[in-house]
């Protein structure tokens, strides 16, 4: 008789649930979209069932044969992840099941710490109260991922660097935070974290190729290749707000000079307001600020340049011809299929990215499509930290599913 590789049989299993990740489908649906057949699928699906990885949500159906049929669906308990985000202002942090469903959300100031351990503690503070949140589904947690503001190596788990975090130098995250809660620790830049949440929830859902370009106090970017984040050799790719564009220009955090980062970010837009206003500039920005020059944030700047104040417009125009022309640059290095805007800055802000379209279409290579799809993104302020947890929630059905399954067939076969 004919023995089953076990190998192939995990296989074969793996691709059954990344087809369920998707959504509920019946043993028929499984077959048609794997090539498998109704009884490969139906032995398969009793291993994964007992295994805890797939449910039968109770729904019934009919297929193309007119039978009623039960669909299944990954098991939400299947994997639970958590995302913890820091940025400069705010930590947020999030809880997922293993088919991306919220389970816990909570949001914090970014602590200004001491020192370096002091800022570890704090965090690990904020990441058990979600942990206890989940009560007993605890018990189903796989993984912590963490999106960090800065430079991150991701290989390492370090943040490298972060210059509106404070205490963030060399920051041993992933020993950390493997050692106070015992479970992997994935840890990523935000922006790239951004872009996961893009690929599975938001605006490039389905698509392979795309940017996320991040505009907040700072400018950071995501690019998914082939449906995997590009990191690079040295892990930082994709650093768009330090390419250089004004020689000569201003310092920027990362040491050079006139990077996009000081020409079109939160920080960069406030700070020329901020400037115009101090030398008494004409602008309904005085009132909204309070005639408190330094308090005028890209909001207000927004706000004004709506209702067409001179002052704020200009603003926004010079910082909007800027993030077009570096757009550009990356559209024609990389020709992704879209390219999504989030962050603070560009959040729910059409009138900011018309000015970017406009500018960054005078420079698009003409052979790409045209116009070319910019978009803005529809996730909230917790994407970073939903992208986080994604990537556990990715390892998993990559090869935590596959591990366990093999774990299984070990056991049975010693028994």
């Amino acid at each position: 008789m004919r023995v089953a590789d076990p190998e192939n049989t995990i296989t074969q299993q793996i691709e059954l649930l990344r087809l369920l990740r998707e959504g509920p489908r019946t043993r028929r649906n499984l077959s048609d979209s794997s090539g498998y057949s109704i009884s490969l699928v139906r032995q398969h699906m009793q291993v994964l069932e007992a295994n805890g990885l797939v449910v039968d949500d109770g729904k019934m159906t009919s297929d193309t044969r007119g039978r009623p049929s039960t669909r299944w669906s990954v098991d939400p308990d299947a994997c639970l992840a958590v995302g913890l985000d820091v940025g400069g202002i705010s930590m947020r942090i999030v809880a997922v099941d293993a088919r991306g469903e919220t389970l816990y959300r909570s949001t914090a100031p970014t602590p200004i710490a001491p020192t370096g351990d002091d800022l570890l503690r704090t965090l690990g503070v904020f990441v058990l109260s979600a942990f206890n949140a989940l009560g007993t589904r605890r018990a189903f947690i796989r993984g912590l991922g963490i999106s960090f503001s800065g430079f991150v190596d991701a290989q390492l788990g370090l943040s490298l660097d972060a210059a509106n975090i404070v205490a963030a130098q060399q920051l041993p995250l992933q020993t950390y935070f493997h050692e106070t809660i015992g479970v992997p620790i994935i840890v990523e830049d935000s922006s790239r974290a951004m872009a996961i949440a893009q690929m599975r929830y938001g605006a490039a859902r389905g698509l392979q190729n795309f940017i996320t370009i991040n505009v907040g106090a700072g400018i950071g970017t995501g690019v998914v290749i082939n449906g995997y984040l590009y990191r690079g050799d040295g892990g930082l790719a994709g650093e768009l707000g330090h390419i250089p564009m004004l020689p000569d220009g201003a310092v920027c955090r990362c040491g050079s000079q006139g990077c996009l980062e000081t020409l079109s970010s939160g920080s960069a837009i406030a700070a020329r307001a901020q400037f115009q206003l101090e030398q008494s500039t004409p602008s309904l920005l005085h009132n909204l600020c309070h005639r408190r020059p330094e308090t005028v944030t890209t909001l207000m700047v927004t706000n004004a340049a709506r209702v067409g104040d001179k002052l704020a417009v200009e603003v926004l125009t010079e910082a909007g011809d800027w993030l077009g022309m570096a757009t550009a640059t990356a559209i024609n290095l990389y020709s992704p299929r879209i390219v999504v805007f989030t962050g603070g800055v560009m959040r729910s802000n059409d009138l900011f990215l018309n000015i970017v379209e406009d500018a960054a279409r005078r420079y698009i290579l003409r052979q790409l499509p045209q116009p070319f799809p910019m978009v803005l993104s529809t996730l909230d302020d917790y994407e970073a930290a939903l992208g986080a947890a994604t990537l556990v929630i990715d390892h998993e059905f990559g090869q935590g599913f596959a591990q366990r399954l093999a774990a299984q067939s070990y056991e049975l076969q010693l028994s």
